[in-house]
């Protein structure tokens, strides 16, 4: 994945250029990756990037006209319009480089896009790191012994092997209760992800550094006075505009398109023809349909992919735990197995990653959230969710009893709600109707689904029209009702690309238009069809709601992989897990009793791949 990295150690505790060769390979997943990196060998101070040959073709580090400040960059500014008119032009990496040097640390306040800063600034002895509002290009470091260690993946941190492998038992105890970690945890003690919006310095001649914090959400103005007409014409504008600027340039852009809303919305928008589209699952099922009807309707060129069974799971389980280091359950590895195709089709995919949650998420909206009685019910409230809703139902109270050997179970008993609600206590502040939210971007999208993000690339590069700074501030500006229930967004879809508007929603597959007779027609055949099916006879054809059916998978082809990693003695004798209940677990699912019980074993498994994988025997 691209990304930044390097070393900063004054004390030379370690030898910067030895560890920066090793990172660089460690991170090198495929050919056609490209590591660059520079020593300076008097301060023990290494600064490198990585790549996949797509963006930032300019070489790095890039340097100041005095040789004094090196940066390096991944990702993408936006403005670079608006800051090359007092500059001229420069790529990215020397406008950053020329901000940088203007206003100094704080030059990150300065850049709109998705990106990841690095710099070396030998006047102040400095290292400066940054990222953009919301975190799209992740960053792992380790802040040790008068030393500053950071990567794009937390293997490259390891690479450093006298950090101490010390395991965060919260972590473990959040990776089984939710199947994510939240906050900015790893799997280890000594090692961070870089909060969202942030800048973190370290000090050479003091050998500490600091992390400050530039943009909240908190910086989104209230105006609850836009009435609803007029927030659908400007929402819609500003995604326009979004998607144009990110499809727009020498890139072939690529849709990974779905039955959804949000990748048909960001395809029907593409000014760019033709545009790639590609969809994955099981033949005949909701998302592989809906998306040929819709790829049909705007002439994008299409392409499918099948997972007719769970053998592309073991196929893919190295690479994908490669990529997401264990943060990513194998449950939601899908769409790894079109990568090889993907990179042969596009270079850049337009995700409609969480689109809908910007746009007016079904879940998020809802009153028990706005109108939360007080801090306790909403933290009650939250917890739920993310324990049983939002993600396959995770392990209960009573299963976290019985999940763990002792002494563990004492000590990580708790943790998960203790824990869970202390990275809520800083959302409080955030306006009512939208803190929720908030903390479900910075928690769950972040976390979780952008591991997706993650692994697609290390083939294509990505580009977030829904996280673009104005349609983001935009919708958060307005009252959250407005929004809910995607009215907002249903409105939207018909308003800009109304053909689309005509084509069901694979969640119901019902139409998404949000006016008109038709959508009420077609919802009173759908339902008719449906009670015809379930009191008479099946006679109507009823399409799979599931791309991947990975329960069925852990009860067929992926039931004696899941005993030879549950069950194997470097599992048992580690003393985590209790491994009659694990049995239990696993037996209780095979037999089909209860639907949805995959949540609570994946996480397992993928945690002791991870143990495997990064902390040994």
């Amino acid at each position: 994945m691209s990304g930044v990295f390097g070393i900063a150690d004054p004390r030379r505790r370690i030898a910067a250029r030895p560890l920066a060769d090793q990172i660089a390979v460690s991170l090198s997943h495929r050919d056609w990756y490209v590591a660059e990196h520079t020593v300076a060998e008097e301060h023990n101070v290494a600064l490198g990037r990585i790549g996949i040959g797509i963006f930032n073709a300019t070489p790095q580090p890039v340097w100041n006209a005095a040789h004094t400040i090196a940066l390096v960059m991944a990702g993408e500014i936006y403005n670079r319009d608006a800051l090359r008119q007092q500059r001229g032009q420069s790529s990215d990496e020397q406008l950053a480089l020329d901000v940088y040097e203007e206003v100094g640390e704080d030059f990150a306040r300065r850049l709109n896009g998705a990106f990841i800063v690095a710099i070396w600034d030998t006047r102040r002895q400095q290292i400066v790191i940054a990222n953009d509002r919301f975190g799209l290009y992740p960053l792992f470091y380790a802040c040790r012994a008068g030393s500053l260690i950071f990567a794009p993946e937390m293997k490259g941190v390891l690479c450093d092997t006298t950090l101490p492998r010390e395991l965060d038992l919260t972590a473990m105890a959040q990776y089984m209760r939710f199947q994510h970690l939240l906050g900015e945890r790893t799997f280890f003690q000594d090692i961070q992800l870089l909060p969202t919006a942030s800048t973190l310095v370290f000090d050479l001649s003091t050998a500490e550094h600091r992390i400050t914090t530039y943009w909240t959400f908190g910086d989104i103005p209230y105006r609850p006075q836009i009435e609803f007409d007029e927030a659908v014409i400007e929402a819609g504008r500003l995604l326009r505009c979004a998607v144009k600027r990110l499809s727009g340039d020498r890139h072939r852009p690529g849709v990974y398109l779905s039955g959804g809303l949000d990748s048909r919305t960001i395809l029907g928008m593409v000014e760019k023809r033709p545009v790639i589209s590609l969809t994955y699952g099981t033949r005949h099922c909701r998302d592989v349909y809906y998306a040929g009807r819709i790829a049909r309707a705007v002439n994008s060129e299409h392409h499918w992919v099948d997972l007719p069974n769970g053998e592309w799971v073991k196929e893919y389980a190295d690479f994908h735990l490669e990529l997401t280091e264990g943060f990513h359950s194998w449950i939601h590895a899908h769409g790894i197995s079109t990568l090889p195709l993907a990179r042969q089709v596009m270079e850049v995919n337009l995700t409609g990653w969480d689109g809908g949650t910007v746009m007016g998420h079904l879940d998020s909206i809802e009153p028990l959230q706005m109108h939360a009685v007080d801090d306790l019910a909403l933290l009650t409230r939250l917890f739920y969710l993310f324990n049983r809703k939002y993600t396959w139902p995770s392990m209960t109270e009573a299963d976290e009893k019985l999940l763990y050997c002792e002494p563990i179970g004492a000590s990580v008993r708790d943790l998960a709600f203790d824990s869970f609600r202390a990275e809520l206590q800083p959302f409080l502040d955030y306006r009512r109707d939208v803190r929720g939210e908030y903390f479900y971007i910075n928690n769950h999208c972040r976390r979780l689904t952008h591991n997706l993000i993650t692994f697609t690339r290390s083939h294509v590069e990505v580009r977030f029209p829904f996280f673009d700074y104005d349609l983001f501030d935009f919708l958060y500006s307005l009252p959250a009702p407005v929004r809910g229930h995607r009215a907002l967004y249903r409105a939207l879809v018909y308003r800009e690309t109304r053909p689309l508007a005509h084509i069901p929603y694979d969640h119901d597959e019902l139409l998404p238009a949000p006016y008109g007779l038709a959508p009420k027609t077609y919802a009173l055949s759908v339902k008719l069809k449906r009670r015809f099916n379930r009191h008479i006879r099946p006679i109507f054809h009823a399409r799979p709601t599931l791309y991947a059916d990975y329960e069925a998978y852990l009860r067929g082809e992926l039931h004696e992989w899941a005993e030879g990693i549950l069950f194997d003695r470097r599992t048992t004798q580690r003393g985590l897990f209790n491994s009659a209940f694990v049995r239990a677990l696993l037996e209780h699912h095979v037999s089909g009793l209860e639907e949805w019980t995959v949540g609570k074993i994946a996480p397992i498994m993928t945690y002791e791949l991870m143990l495997r994988r990064f902390y040994g025997e």
